[in-house]
Parts: structure tokens; sequence; C-alpha cells
């Protein structure tokens, strides 16, 4: 995550209002959505892309955020309706359920898992109280749902999934009962990517859900059902009663706001969960009678509750800290300095995330992080300030941070603070890197690159942006820590500068854009571009940090099918490289189209074909073609006359093409459909879309055993989702069918059978074998 500009609160009311679709004919609809595209997307031109250290930048969250908006927001609506997809989730569970019991035949594939040493972002770490080596841990993925590892010491222990089909697999926070350690809690929902319109992985939660067997099974705590999202998870020994306090706070997904009910705030349970009390004050100057939004909570070692806040939807109470011995409703004493200094400031002015660390070793040794953000269209958060404690955070004591220009660029997201259990002035905060004392005014020490991701990694290797940091009980030189390339162990944190190793072996938390698989038989080769860690090449083996082989947030990408020698890699807005026999061979900055363009490759003429238009309809009805792949790549901006401005949302080419020619069908972000011919000259586009298509993104075509045949699918909530045609679009049929209201993200033809498909959705791949009749059915 190295981008710095993001959503502001206030222009997400831009683009909902953006967002409604007149009461018009057909094709004034359609004209009207795309009009509604490019108005809102003005908003968001398109900021020049930075790069740190010279190196391609890992993440751009703006132009992330705003094109999954498009492609996935319900066109009716102007925002993406999450609480489908849990509904979405319950229907395929249940499918699976009774195929599961009733099935007496082989389903149409079995899968298999590939194996990876690299994961995805994770904010919940906790080892586990009734492991007696203290060796386990239990880790949860803000897309990827709650894993265990049986030991964490071990480079070759396997991560093991808990369940992937829980209605919300956004884990933001883990803890156990000290009084009865069988029983843990799992709070959902990431709150700290929901604060402004940001990237699909921004997670709606569900509530809390419970175990009361160690991790055996797990339940959804009914009580809890109206948190949108829990930050922070703690249970206090309150005389040998485990009371529950949770961090409930609202967002911003997607468009939309997520508001937890019946308020923000601090919410205790002493009976297990079935009953709750929201305890803290309202915020200092009333604003609306509104409760403190909670981002962190810690208990010292003498029972004291401290919260640290973050702003609310309101962007106000912010940048406090508030404590409790009773942790009951009018004990609080509120300390808002820092809200009120940050306030008076000119530039970053907005109180915001707090971050609190208390020392095991004296209860009355606390420290906290501040940080601060500013509004110039949109919205910066940086770490900016630091105080510490000596008595239990009566008086507090200003200190130095790090580098505020390198420490936590991004403190919204990433930012964490702990202290060494056997040091009282040992301090490790995070943000991008990891930094460290060994005493107060000692000067802060980088101990972690998250660059050398690019040169395999290293002792100080730890993937950008850091999120959680744990000590391990009975053996404090070791540590957990999570950032956005998953869990990382060190055996010495007590050094000046620690060691670290990746612990990502099997936990399955990666996000995929695309891939690409090696054409050669029986090879077991994939490429896959991922966001946030680069293109990764598989060759049937472990998947590790050597085997990236491009970096950036990873796009399309392409093994050629008839050169298998050849491959293709690409980062954000066009920029491809080609291989040659695993070596570099030729390099394009397209910089054009959308943040990841689609895309498709001419295998048999070596030609490639991307969307160029921008959101704001820059190089309008333009495709970026690239020739000369892979020694001397060369690319052209290609006029292919459509008559629209929206971008493009997938290419597909077509093998039936005539020799020497390129044959592509092209869908549009308004749900246009084009099949334009001799693309590698002079390209003549057609429409064949039926006026009965949604105003949707289409998000793919596939193609069966002719061109005659082709199955069409969009990505947005609230539409048809399905369609196919058996005579090149002169006529088309509807084929939602049975599905859930969810979005779908590709479709392909059974090779030999144009009656059976598989679609690639929200909730897995679904199937059918009935595509040919009138009653189609799919199953997960």
């Amino acid at each position: 995550m190295k981008r710095n500009l993001l959503l502001s609160i206030s222009l997400l009311g831009i683009i909902v209002l953006g967002f409604v679709i007149f009461t018009s004919q057909k094709e004034d609809k359609r004209a009207d959505y795309e009009a509604r595209i490019l108005e809102s997307a003005k908003s968001l031109e398109k900021m020049q892309e930075e790069s740190i250290e010279g190196l391609k930048a890992a993440d751009q969250p703006d132009m992330a955020a705003f094109q999954e908006f498009v492609i996935t927001m319900d066109p009716e609506l102007g925002y993406v309706p999450e609480k489908r997809l849990f509904d979405a989730y319950k229907t395929t569970r249940n499918l699976m359920n009774e195929q599961s019991s009733t099935r007496d035949y082989d389903p149409m594939l079995e899968w298999q898992g590939t194996e990876a040493s690299l994961g995805g972002r994770t904010r919940a770490l906790m080892f586990d109280p009734n492991d007696a080596d203290k060796s386990k841990v239990w880790a949860g993925g803000v897309t990827g749902g709650l894993w265990y590892n049986n030991n964490i010491t071990s480079q070759s222990a396997v991560w093991q999934a808990v369940n992937d089909l829980w209605p919300s697999l956004a884990v933001s926070c883990i803890t156990y009962d000290p009084t009865n350690t069988q029983t843990m809690y799992v709070g959902t929902g990431e709150a700290q990517t929901a604060r402004i319109i940001y990237r699909k992985s921004s997670g709606l939660g569900v509530g809390i859900y419970k175990t009361t067997d160690g991790g055996e099974s797990w339940e959804l705590i009914p009580s809890t059902s109206d948190f949108a999202y829990v930050t922070d998870i703690v249970v206090r020994d309150e005389d040998g009663v485990g009371v529950i306090y949770a961090g409930v706070v609202s967002g911003t997904y997607m468009g939309e706001n997520h508001e937890s009910m019946p308020s923000d705030g601090l919410y205790r349970s002493d009976d297990g969960g079935d009953n709750w009390t929201q305890v803290l004050p309202v915020i200092n100057g009333n604003f609306g009678g509104n409760t403190y939004a909670p981002s962190d909570i810690e208990i010292s070692a003498n029972g004291r509750i401290f919260v640290g806040t973050m702003e609310n939807l309101n962007q106000n109470g912010g940048a406090t800290i508030l404590y409790s011995d009773s942790g009951l409703e009018g004990s609080w004493t509120v300390y808002d300095y820092y809200n009120t200094l940050i306030s008076g400031q000119s530039y970053y002015n907005i109180p915001a995330r707090t971050i609190i660390a208390v020392a095991p070793s004296n209860p009355n040794r606390v420290y906290a992080q501040f940080a601060a953000g500013y509004d110039n269209g949109f919205t910066y958060y940086r770490g900016r300030y630091m105080i510490n404690s000596t008595d239990g955070g009566e008086n507090w004591i200003a200190m130095s941070p790090p580098d505020t220009d390198q420490w936590a660029t991004l403190a919204w997201h990433a930012f964490i603070l702990q202290v060494d259990p056997n040091n009282e002035e040992g301090v490790i905060t995070g943000g991008l890197d990891l930094w460290k004392i060994s005493s107060i005014g000692q000067t802060w020490r980088r101990v972690s690159d998250w660059s050398l991701m690019y040169e395999g990694g290293g002792d100080a290797y730890v993937h950008a942006d850091q999120h959680n940091i744990q000590y391990r009980p009975d053996n404090e030189n070791n540590a957990v820590f999570s950032s956005d390339g998953g869990v990382f162990f060190s055996e010495t944190t007590n050094m000046t500068y620690p060691i670290f190793k990746q612990r990502n072996q099997g936990y399955n938390t990666l996000q995929y854009y695309s891939c690409a698989i090696d054409p050669t038989p029986g090879a077991e080769n994939y490429i896959g571009g991922l966001q946030d860690n680069g293109t990764l090449l598989y060759n049937n083996g472990s998947t590790n940090i050597n085997n990236m082989i491009d970096g950036g947030d990873g796009a399309f990408c392409f093994w050629d099918k008839n050169e298998a020698e050849i491959y293709l890699t690409s980062v954000y807005y066009n920029r491809y490289s080609s291989f040659y026999y695993g070596s570099p061979a030729g390099y394009v900055d397209g910089n054009s189209g959308t943040f990841i363009s689609p895309a498709d490759y001419d295998y048999k003429l070596n030609y490639l074909y991307s969307n160029g238009v921008s959101f704001t309809g820059g190089n309008a009805n333009k495709i970026l073609r690239i020739t000369g792949i892979p020694w001397s790549m060369n690319d052209q901006l290609v006029n292919i006359g459509t008559s629209i401005s929206v971008p493009f949302s997938h290419i597909k080419y077509s093998r039936f093409s005539p020799e020497g020619t390129s044959t592509i069908f092209v869908g549009s972000t308004s749900g246009r459909l084009y099949k334009v011919e001799t693309m590698n000259t002079t390209p003549e586009a057609t429409e064949i879309g039926s006026p009965d298509f949604p105003n949707a993104s289409i998000s793919c075509v596939a193609i069966g055993k002719s061109e005659d045949t082709l199955l069409v699918t969009f990505s947005n909530y609230g539409v048809s989702s399905v369609w196919q045609t058996y005579d090149v679009g002169e006529n088309w049929q509807e084929k939602e069918a049975n599905l859930p209201d969810m979005p779908i993200r590709w479709a392909i033809y059974h090779p030999d059978n144009n009656g059976q498909a598989l679609l690639a959705t929200e909730t897995g791949v679904w199937a059918t074998n009935t595509l040919k009749y009138e009653n189609t059915e799919w199953a997960p």
C-alpha cells in the first residue's frame, strides 16, 4: 500500500449521486449511464503513479477502489449492496450441503489447492492459550477468514483454514477468555479501510464469532449481528467472570454508509455475549450525541482498560484516549489533548486513529500514537505524534516518533504499537515498515525493509504495511508479525536488528487479479498477477517470494499458447513486460486505460490488445495494441469506432480469427458488446449486444465451439448476470436462472460441449450442463 491519495468521504456523495439512473428509453438509459460514469470519474482525475525508492509501487488504492466500485455497484442504487453477498453465501452453503447429502454422481471437476508460502493482508493474531508449547497461532485475513498454524516455529508447518463459507471472511481481531481459555472470540469487518471508499477487501462484518471448545467449532453470536465493524475485542477477568469488551464502529464501503446499531462505541457483555451495554461517553463537544468510535482496546497488568479512538463517519472524536478501572458506564476518564491539538493545525488537522500499548512488566507504563489527516480533495493520514505515561495514563509525556515521512504514511490503514514484555522502554511501532527503540530518547531504528521483496527477501524482510505484533508467551524473544503480506516470525526480537522469517506456508489469503497457464502438455505451471504482491510464477512447487517475476500490483498476464517460451506480465495502466525462456525480453509503458485494464493476447500473431480508455473518457474508443512481442515491443492506441467514451471492461481474442487477422470481442462498463474484426490492421467494429442487456459492466465473453456461441457475464449487483447466444448476437437468452445476486467475474465453456459451462463468482465456482435447455440450473 504505497499510495497516499485516498477518496474522501465528501467525494463519496458525488459518486453516489452520479449513479442515479433516469427513467427513459433503454438506449437513452444506457447513454445516461455512460454519462454518469464519466461525470463521476472527473473527480478522480488519474494521479501520477508514485514510486518508492525507484521501485514499482506496490499499491494504488484510489483508482483500484473506483474501478471496483463501478463494476460491482447496483446501477439502480448507486452503491454496492454488500449485504446481498451474505445472502449469496448462505444460498451457496445450503446448496452445497444438499448436494453433499444427495449427490449420486461425480462432480464435474475435482479441485486441488496449490502450495504457497506467501500471504495476504492479516490483522488478527493470537497465540493459542491452550497449547502447552505456545507454538500454535491463530491468524485472521481480511479476505481469507480465520486460520491456525500448529507450530509457528517451523518453516514447514502448514496453515489450516477454519471455514471458507463464513458469511464474512473479513476477520479483524481475535481474543480468548482468561477465565476459560476454551472460549475464544473473533470480530469481523475491516473498519480501517472503511473510513473512505476503498478497495473490495474492506469487507463488511457480520458481528462476533464464538467458540467454547478451543476452536473446534464456531458460531456467530446472534446479538452482534448489527455490529457492522468490530475493530478490537478483549476479555477481562472480573472476579472470575470473563467480561467481553468489543470496539464497534460504523464505516463507508463502496458508496454506502454501514452503521453499527444501536451506535458506535465500546460494548460490554458479562454473560458471554448474550447481552451488551455501550459504556463509553459521548464525544466531548457533543457532536450530535455520538459516542466515541474505538480503534484499539488494551488492558494493563493491573486491569485498567484503555481505549484509543478513530474518527467516526463525521470525522469527529479521533485522537482520543479513554481509560477506566471498572469498565462501566460513567467511569471513563477522557484525554483529548491531541484531538484539540490536531484540530487546531492548518495542515494535518483531522484527528484520526489512536493506537495504545501497555508494558507487560509495568502496568503504569503506557504508550500511544496518533494519526492525523488533511483533506485536499483526497484525504491523507499519517502517523504524527507519540506519547508515553509512567503513571497509568494520569499524565502523558510527548516523545519523538520515527521519521514521519517514512514511518506511517497510511496510518488509517497500517498503524501498530507494541512493548517488549521484558523491557518497559523497549518499543516496536509499525506503519510501512517496523521501527524499534530499546530506551526512550533513543533514535528510532528501521528494522524491517519491505522493498527486499524485490531481492528475494532477507533477514530484514517483512512485507509492507504492519497490522499486528504478538509476543510468544513464556519466550518473549519470539514474536509474530502480520502485514499485507501475511505472517512473519522472529526468534530474535531482543536483538538490535531482529531476524524475520516468513510463516505463510499454505496460508492462502493472496488476492489474484488474473492468471495464465503454461500450454506445454503435462506442465503444471502458471503465472498470476496479484494485488500488492506483483506477478508470481508457479512451477509445480510451493510458491514463494523468489517466484516473483514482476513487481507492483500484478495485473493481466498471458502465456503464449503456441510458443510456450514466451509469457507476458503487467502492472497498472498497461505497463507490459515480456519474457523469453524466463528472462526479460521487452517492456512497454502503455500509460493508458484503467487501473487494471482488461486485455487479451493473440498468440498466433503475437499481438496484445488492452483497454486504452480511462474512466474520465480519455482515449475514447481506443484499444491499446502492442506488437513486436517479445523482443521489439511497440504500443499504439487504435480507435475502433464504437462512438462511446466509457472504458472497455472486457476483451476476448477469438481463436477462430481468419488467418493473418485478429478478431476480438469487446465489452464496455455500460453493457455494450462489440465484435471487432481485423484488429491487427484497420479495425471494423459491429455492435452485437442486446438492448435487453443491463446497464452494467460486462465482465467476460466466453466463446464456444465457434464464434456463433457466446456466453456473456456481468459483474454488477442487481442485474441479470448471464446471457447466451447461438447466432453471434442475433438472438440472446437470459441464463441467470437460480444464481444468487452476486458479481459474476468470468465464464468458460466446456471445450467439447456448448451446453456445459463454469462461472467464477463471488462465492466460488458454479457449474451447469443444461445451458441448451430452457430451464438452466446452476450448482456450486
